[in-house]
């Protein structure tokens, strides 16, 4: 099979495969490494054929890693740059949310007696904490939020 691209058909696969590259790069799970590397391998292809095709001016060489990327001056702002950081701060604040709920429920109900809920009875009586801890972040983000020392930590 052969597939023709457009220039501008080039750039948003480049666009598309960096953004695919940032999110993998965060997988540090054992056995990740084949592939971020198939991901990275795919991308340095595509980046190599817009250079071919006389689109050099937008792909420059990551001094650190020693392979093609797209240009970091025209990064920012790029619908993909965008795209990520709406993704990780999304990610943040629903793990956020979730570890606090969570630690709540744990406190109030023992993990014990949590494990025995069915999905129904939990989800029922995390609502009203994932609801308080959404409430406090959307109003006021990480102001009030505060790390108190264990008394024998100093």
């Amino acid at each position: 099979m052969h597939l023709r691209f457009t220039d501008e058909e080039l750039l948003t696969l480049s666009e598309m495969l960096t953004l695919a590259c940032w999110a993998t790069f965060w997988n540090h799970k054992p056995g990740s490494d084949e592939g971020v590397a198939r991901f990275d391998d795919m991308l340095e292809k595509i980046l190599a054929r817009m250079q071919h095709n006389g689109q050099g001016n937008r792909i420059e060489l990551d001094p650190e890693r020693q392979r093609l990327r797209l240009r970091k001056d025209q990064e920012e702002g790029s619908f993909y740059a965008q795209s990520y950081d709406e993704m990780r701060a999304e990610t943040f604040w629903e793990e956020l949310v979730a570890r606090m709920a969570e630690r709540e429920l744990d406190k109030k109900y023992g993990a014990a007696h949590l494990n025995q809920l069915s999905d129904e009875e939990r989800k029922k009586i995390a609502e009203p904490v994932t609801r308080k801890f959404w409430e406090e972040f959307s109003k006021n983000g990480i102001e009030n939020l505060h790390v108190i020392a264990r008394r024998d930590d100093g």
